[in-house]
C-alpha cells in the first residue's frame, strides 16, 4: 500500500496547496508538450479528463482548473462528464484510448467498479490518476484526507450536541472519499457512548437526492438531534428537509463550499463543513498525469491533502471555492 503524504499545515484558515515539494517528477514537466503516448512524437500531449457529473460545484471546480491547468502547459484537453454513470465513465475512458490520448485525470463514478476501465488505459500504456478518490489500478491518486475530514466534521457535531443524542448519517456514492469520511466520522463517534447513529442512508452526493432521503430518516426518526452529511450538496438537502418538518438539528459536513459557509456564517442548521480544495487535487491530478507520460515518477502515488474545520469561530478568515 502507497504511503502517504502528509503535509504541513499553514498558518491561514484555507486548505493548504503546497505541491512543488511533494513531486520529485513534475518539476520536469514544461509545457512543450512532447509525450510519449499515444500523442507523441512532435505533437502537443493529449489528456483525457473525466469527472462523476457537471452539477455538483466541486466536480465542476475540478473539471474546469484540469481544463486551465492542461492549457496552460499545452496540453490539447478532452473533457467528459459522466453523469452519475460508471459504465458511461467506462465508456470515455475507451474512447480517451481510442483518441489515443497520453495520460487521463479522473474523479471516478465509483472507486472500485471503474478498476476494469482504468486497467484498459494502463495496459495500454496510459497513465491514469485518480483525483479526490483512491482509484482502483489507477497509476496515482491525489486525495483530501477524508478519514481526518470525517474526524473534524463528526467531533464538531459530537461537541456541539454536548456529547448525547441520537444522529443519523447521510452517505453518499460507492467512493473512497465518501467512504472513508463516514469512518473518519464512526471512528470519532466511539468516544461519545451517549451519542447513537439511528439511520444511515446512501444518496448520490447531491441536495436532490438527500431531501427525499433526509426527509424519511426525520419522519422515522423525530428526536434526532442531528445529522452528518458526506458532502456540503448533501447537508443543503438534509437542512431544506427539516425545514420544511419544521424541525431544527445540527448538520455537519465536508468540503468547503461557499453555499455552506454562507449557512454558517448566517446562522443556519450547518453549522461546520471540513473543507477541502477542488482546484488544488485537480491541478495537481494534471502535473502528476503529465509527469508520469513522460516517464517520471511521483514521489508517492498516493497524496493527501490536509482538511481544516470551517465553522462561525473561522468562516470569515477562509476563503470559500464555488
Amino acid at each position: 500500500m502507497a504511503k502517504a503524504v502528509h503535509l504541513v499545515k499553514h498558518h491561514r484558515t484555507a486548505p493548504a496547496i503546497g505541491v512543488a515539494a511533494l513531486l520529485l517528477a513534475v518539476t520536469g514537466c514544461a509545457a512543450d508538450g512532447n509525450g510519449s503516448g499515444g500523442g507523441g512524437g512532435g505533437d502537443a500531449m493529449k489528456m483525457g479528463v473525466t469527472v462523476s457529473n457537471s452539477t455538483n460545484p466541486f466536480f465542476v471546480k475540478e473539471s474546469r482548473t484540469a481544463e486551465e491547468t492542461g492549457k496552460a502547459m499545452g496540453f490539447e484537453v478532452i473533457s467528459q462528464e459522466a453523469r452519475e454513470d460508471v459504465q458511461e465513465q467506462s465508456n470515455q475512458i475507451d474512447q480517451f484510448i481510442t483518441s489515443g490520448v497520453d495520460f487521463i485525470v479522473i474523479d471516478p463514478v465509483d472507486s472500485d467498479a471503474i478498476g476494469p476501465a482504468v486497467q484498459r488505459a494502463v495496459a495500454a500504456g496510459i497513465p491514469v490518476v485518480g483525483i479526490d478518490s483512491v482509484t482502483k489500478n489507477a497509476s496515482a491518486s491525489v486525495t483530501t484526507n477524508n478519514v481526518q475530514a470525517g474526524e473534524a466534521s463528526c467531533t464538531s457535531l459530537a461537541d456541539q450536541l454536548g456529547g448525547s443524542g441520537d444522529i443519523a448519517i447521510l452517505h453518499g456514492t460507492p467512493i473512497s472519499a465518501v467512504d472513508d469520511r463516514v469512518k473518519g466520522c464512526k471512528d470519532v463517534l466511539t468516544k461519545y457512548p451517549d451519542i447513537k447513529i439511528v439511520a444511515e442512508q446512501r444518496g448520490n452526493n447531491s441536495r436532490d437526492a438527500a431531501l427525499p432521503l433526509a426527509n424519511d430518516i426525520l419522519t422515522a426518526n423525530p428526536d434526532i438531534k442531528g445529522m452528518f452529511a458526506i458532502n456540503d450538496p448533501t447537508a443543503a438537502g438534509v437542512e431544506l428537509a427539516a425545514g420544511q418538518k419544521g424541525m431544527k438539528i445540527i448538520i455537519t459536513s465536508v468540503d468547503g463550499a461557499k453555499a455552506a459557509v454562507d449557512t454558517i456564517t448566517s446562522g443556519g442548521m450547518i453549522t461546520a463543513t471540513a473543507a477541502q480544495d477542488p482546484a488544488a487535487l485537480a491541478k495537481q491530478g494534471v502535473e502528476i498525469g503529465a509527469g508520469l507520460a513522460k516517464g517520471q515518477k511521483p514521489a508517492e502515488t498516493l497524496i493527501e491533502l490536509p482538511t481544516q474545520l470551517i465553522d462561525a469561530k473561522n468562516a470569515a478568515d477562509y476563503e470559500p471555492w464555488g
